[in-house]
């Protein structure tokens, strides 16, 4: 694991395209990393589908099955609506997450265009963020589970 990089399992710590029923020196610096338990959940919380970054306005997947989505890489949150966010979008709003990927690790990252601190996501997990990620993830990418990139997994990684 890359030093520094946040590991957002057990917290509830991809993409393209948000959804949600109510319409998330080097510019990829990290600070403040903090290492947290790993936990795996069986299935993915409902509303979340395959292959797809999730996450929620409240803590422990709430409102349950009205998730943002997002299956690529995503440089500014604030471009995918979410009504029930203090400025009517994902950015700085996500407190729960999952990753429910095919074959990358989630990346979140607390500034535009991927900067500011990081953390990992790894695939089959989820939870609760900490108070360092808790309503401030702005953008997020993909990377593998040992802080690279591959042709799946394009980054950019911290």
């Amino acid at each position: 694991m890359i030093a520094g990089v946040v590991l957002l399992l057990g917290g509830m710590a991809g993409t393209s395209a948000a959804s949600s029923a109510n319409s998330s020196g080097s510019q990829n610096s990290v600070s403040g990393a903090v290492a947290l338990k790993s936990v795996k959940i069986a299935a993915a919380p409902a509303g979340c589908g395959g292959g797809n970054f999730c996450f929620w306005p409240n803590a422990n997947y709430s409102p349950s099955g009205n998730p943002g989505e997002l299956s690529g890489r995503n440089a500014d949150w604030s471009v995918f609506g979410r009504g029930d966010c203090p400025n009517d979008n994902w950015d700085n709003c996500a407190s729960s997450d999952y990753n429910n990927g095919n074959s990358c690790e989630a990346i979140v990252w607390t500034g535009k265009s991927y900067s500011g601190s990081a953390g990992m996501v790894l695939r089959g997990s989820g939870g609760n963020f900490n108070s360092t990620f808790n309503n401030a993830v702005s953008s997020n990418s993909w990377g593998t589970a040992s802080g690279g990139t591959s042709s799946a997994c394009g980054g950019p990684v911290p």
